[in-house]
């Protein structure tokens, strides 16, 4: 293949091919050989070639092609004559296909197809000859490397799939015609719409879809039974291995405008007042089915959008579900885990609080001269009373918390559960963080190992605040501001405090050596010195006393100038491009946010609550649910009178 070889020769991906393309090359400038005669579209010689051995039709090249492939991959006027006459003295060499890996399973009707050649394909399924070859030309797969799933060349491994993918109507209408399968899947159980969704050809989906249902129509009236039970679903419903439907799978791979077309052509108007309409979205794909307990389930349009954390995603019809779900059930349900989690915070606290009182008294005696400590046993009584039913209960609030945890990752999965994103990951680190130091507090408490007790506790409450972040979320007043600051230490933060160690282990040495520190507690005292140097606060008297101050000095106005000033202004600049970035893109993060939390309370509600009339934010039509939203459409009105403005 000429620009196969072009492009073999250029992708580093293909060292493994590199002698057999170049062997390819070579064999086109041999005097005297098949490949000569075929690159120069030399009939005579190709014609002495076949009376001196009638098999040399037959040849296999270096990658595993025919001479009859070389032609059609030449494709000038001159290349393709030649090709027709061959093809009618042999007509066999028709069903011929690539033999070797990387591009096995390729005949000349994918090549004609996309060399984009309509005249070409027309003429090898029309002509009366290759009629008992049509079959074999209509369901070849080429399968090689070169067109698998995630190669530029991925154009669905049939003639039909080739022609689609290369947006070529005029070519699928002359397959279809003469009885291309659109059923037809690839070794991935791709489905024409799912490939017409990998290529982005959302013009060419929609009238592909037309004809299929065009197509059922006709077979319908005939009364054609399909045997296999595949055949009963819509085409657009059918799942590829990796179960993803057409939809799913544009969700998949971030396609938003194609996810956008597809679900606009799902919706049902069922009236229209003006500017209103009542619209009808089919839920199945779109949102979760809590229907389906099965772990090996699909998942929607929502469960993807999260799980890949795009809030490209995001559209009007996703957002009505998000504000529904809020409205129906996902609010009262988290405002009550609020107050709770909120009341629990503050008995955490005032446990605390009473942990830290000591239950003593200071009265002055008669003549003020001294302090006398006299212990109220009252007090002291109602003290430990207080302390112990406080700490019963922030140690109950852990077990149940923690049990509820537990549940979450035996119902998701351990691996789902740690790697969830945004909201959910928040919330899961914090929850299990904050049960785990409680825990941890109650065991070195329960040894009177005091002094840990004291640090584990005093990062546990920190953490235990912290965990209100997730509450506020999904709010609008607060959420982008909240997001905004989990992206600035998990990204800007992040980055800088990586880049920073590395200078700070480099310049802590170098100011250990010249001072000569004694031990590890000097290599520490060195650090402590330039991480206050970081903060502006360092002594100049202590680098020039040194026993070499030029060299002491001139590192330290390194060190300013390549953190204080480089690395700090640097890092202001990342939280104002992450700030920028948010702000810019606030609302479509924030109802992202919102989906993931609505769908992580969602799933702990039972099956049976879940269908209450409190909790129903959807309507059954047939069986089915479906979202009804009023949509307005403010252009409506405004371009009638445009068009007015344009006839005046």
């Amino acid at each position: 293949m000429l620009d196969d070889i072009i492009f073999a020769v250029t992708n580093a991906d293909t060292d493994s091919n590199q002698s057999e393309v170049e062997q390819q090359t070579e064999l086109m400038y041999t005097d005297n050989t098949i490949w000569t005669a075929v690159f120069n579209a030399d009939k005579t010689a190709i014609d002495h070639l076949i009376d001196i051995d009638p098999d040399v039709i037959n040849t296999r090249g270096a990658v595993g092609e025919c001479p009859i492939h070389m032609l059609f991959l030449c494709g000038t006027d001159a290349h393709l004559e030649i090709a027709r006459d061959l093809i009618i003295r042999f007509p066999i060499i028709v069903t011929q296909i690539y033999n070797k890996p990387r591009y096995y399973g390729e005949n000349i009707l994918h090549i004609a197809i996309v060399k984009r050649n309509p005249t070409m394909v027309e003429w090898l399924l029309y002509n009366n000859h290759l009629e008992s070859y049509r079959e074999e030309l209509l369901t070849a797969t080429a399968t090689g490397d070169f067109f698998k799933i995630g190669q530029p060349s991925y154009y669905g491994e049939t003639p039909l799939g080739f022609a689609c993918c290369t947006n070529q109507w005029d070519i699928v209408e002359i397959l279809l015609k003469y009885g291309a399968d659109m059923d037809a899947t690839d070794s991935n159980d791709n489905t024409i719409l799912h490939m017409l969704v990998i290529c982005n050809l959302s013009e060419i989906y929609g009238k592909f879809k037309a004809r299929w249902i065009e197509q059922q129509t006709i077979n319908d009236s005939k009364k054609i039974i399909k045997s296999k039970l595949m055949k009963h679903t819509k085409l657009w419903n059918r799942l590829n291995k990796d179960g993803l439907t057409p939809l799913t799978l544009a969700a998949d791979l971030g396609r938003a405008q194609m996810l956008s077309r597809l679900l606009d052509e799902r919706k049902t108007i069922q009236w229209s007042y003006g500017n209103v309409s009542c619209v009808l979205h089919p839920l199945d794909q779109l949102d979760r089915d809590f229907d389906d307990d099965n772990k090996q389930r699909i998942l929607s349009v929502i469960e993807v959008m999260i799980k890949n954390n795009n809030p490209e995603l995001v559209h009007p019809i996703i957002t009505s579900l998000i504000d529904k779900k809020w409205k129906y059930f996902a609010s009262r349900i988290l405002i009550r885990r609020f107050l709770i989690t909120f009341l629990y915070l503050l008995v955490f606290l005032g446990t605390t609080i009473i942990q830290q009182t000591r239950p003593e008294i200071i009265i002055a005696d008669e003549n003020d001269q001294k302090a006398i400590l006299i212990n109220d046993k009252y007090s002291s009584a109602i003290h430990k009373i207080l302390s112990r039913i406080g700490r019963f209960i922030v140690i109950l609030g852990a077990l149940l918390k923690s049990t509820r945890e537990i549940h979450e990752m035996r119902s998701l999965g351990f691996w789902n559960y740690i790697n969830s994103t945004g909201s959910i990951f928040l919330e899961n680190f914090l929850s299990c963080s904050f049960c785990l130091g409680i825990f941890i507090t109650q065991i070195f408490h329960l040894f009177e190992i005091h002094h840990y007790e004291t640090l584990i506790l005093a990062f546990t409450s920190l953490i235990g605040w912290g965990y209100m972040f997730f509450f506020i979320m999904p709010f609008r007043f607060t959420g982008p501001f909240v997001i905004m600051i989990y992206k600035m230490l998990f990204n800007d933060v992040l980055r800088f405090c990586i880049i920073y160690i590395i200078f700070l282990a480099g310049f802590s040495q170098s100011f250990f050596i010249l001072f000569n520190e004694n031990g590890l507690p000097g290599y520490i005292s060195s650090i402590k010195q330039c991480f206050l140097g970081l903060l502006g606060d360092f002594d100049l008297d202590y680098y020039t006393g040194g026993q070499y101050p030029l060299t002491s000095v001139t590192l330290l106005i390194i060190y300013i100038i390549v953190i204080t000033i480089l690395l700090l202004n640097l890092l202001i600049a990342m939280m104002g491009d992450t700030y920028a970035d948010v702000k810019q893109n606030a609302k479509k993060l924030w109802h992202l946010e919102r989906a993931r939390i609505a769908l992580d309370v969602e799933r702990g509600i039972s099956k049976s609550k879940r269908n209450l009339q409190t909790n129903k934010y959807w309507i059954d039509v047939k069986g089915e649910r479906y979202l009804q939203v009023e949509q307005v459409n403010n252009e409506l009105f405004s371009s009638i009178d445009d068009k007015t403005n344009d006839d005046e």
